[in-house]
């Protein structure tokens, strides 16, 4: 399914239609001079808060690659999680992550398992915090209760994975459970059992650490304030405020959906999500369409630049230039690979 919803052909006439009703219950072709009325300082600001997006993103792997034992500095990590990141959003099976892995054993000798593991609490971690607590901001909002409670159901979901690891229940490893032998031969699912164990021990040991996990969610929550700062100053450019729980909870909610949806960069699903979210809040339909809009023209466009140009920087280090060499190699390791743990107090061997 996923693979059949990153053929262009479907997926481009999905989000196209998605867009298309977007614009036209908006009446998008009378923005125009919305546009060009708009305020150019608040969009330069958004625009200079991607550095500090991909900045944030290197950080919090490095953080994770040091709880590891395999510490890498954040400089080198930037292009590589800005790679990533943009190729996920545009190819099937992750393969922006495998090339990732790829680079990370070949240049710092870092293990697949444990580059398997952070991957894993970089994705559905981060994911899991930004819906709880987009959704918990919404609900504050649109119910008018105090800040506070918002607060607090932040707090806990941001401590929630150390707590749940630190008490034993391991979610990573309940996959291992499913009788998938049948259906992909006993062997190939031995195999791919035991390293789902390895990738577990690894999710275990960084997550049981509650500092560690800590700085995580800071660092993720740096990423989320950039992503809802760049919506509100494209509000503020074109005149239309906006309160900073609603517009945390409809992006956050747009991209859960956008994520869901497997279509790249969430393009039509997630804008439809966010511009309703913001009409509900609010704003008029036309100018709730216009900043949906202009968030893309100012994150979704530039971080994807920044990808392609991070991608030119490391293909001199791919086998023969080509990303899908390293991404086969990475995951071929992965399918063979035996369960290797980490060591939170020294660095291991490559």
């Amino acid at each position: 399914m996923r693979r059949l919803l990153r053929h262009p052909l479907v997926w481009g006439s999905i989000s196209i239609a998605l867009l298309a009703l977007v614009a036209w219950r908006s009446r998008a072709w009378e923005l125009g001079d919305r546009f060009g009325d708009a305020d150019p300082r608040p969009i330069a600001a958004a625009i200079l808060l991607n550095l500090v997006i991909v900045v944030a993103w290197a950080a919090r792997s490095s953080n994770l690659l040091t709880g590891a034992g395999r510490p890498v500095p954040v400089l080198p990590l930037i292009p590589m999680t800005a790679f990533a990141n943009t190729i996920n959003n545009i190819t099937p099976g992750s393969a922006g992550e495998l090339v990732r892995l790829y680079l990370l054993r070949a240049q710092y000798g870092v293990d697949y398992t444990n580059g398997a593991a952070i991957v894993l609490i970089e994705r559905v971690v981060a994911i899991v915090l930004l819906g709880a607590s987009a959704a918990s901001l919404w609900l504050t909002y649109a119910l008018g209760l105090s800040p506070v409670i918002a607060l607090v159901a932040i707090v806990a979901v941001a401590i929630a994975p150390s707590l749940v690891y630190r008490s034993g229940i391991r979610p990573t490893a309940m996959i291992g459970w499913l009788p998938l032998g049948r259906l992909v031969g006993h062997a190939r699912w031995a195999t791919a059992r035991s390293t789902l164990d390895g990738v577990d021990a690894s999710v275990a040991a960084l997550l049981s650490d509650p500092p560690r996990a800590l700085v995580f969610a800071g660092w993720t929550a740096v990423v989320f304030v950039a992503y809802t700062a760049q919506l509100m100053l494209v509000a503020a450019a074109l005149g239309q405020p906006l309160d900073p729980a609603a517009a945390w909870g409809a992006l956050g909610l747009g991209i859960i959906v956008g994520v869901l949806s497997l279509l790249p960069f969430g393009l039509g699903s997630a804008d439809l999500v966010v511009a309703g979210l913001l009409v509900a809040s609010g704003v008029p339909g036309r100018e709730a369409v216009a900043i949906t809009f202009g968030y893309r023209l100012v994150s979704t466009l530039p971080l994807g630049l920044i990808g392609v140009a991070s991608y030119a920087l490391l293909s001199a280090r791919l086998p023969h230039g080509h990303a899908s060499e390293a991404a086969s190699a990475a995951s071929a390791a992965l399918a063979g690979a035996a369960p290797k743990t980490i060591s939170t107090d020294e660095p291991g061997q490559p």
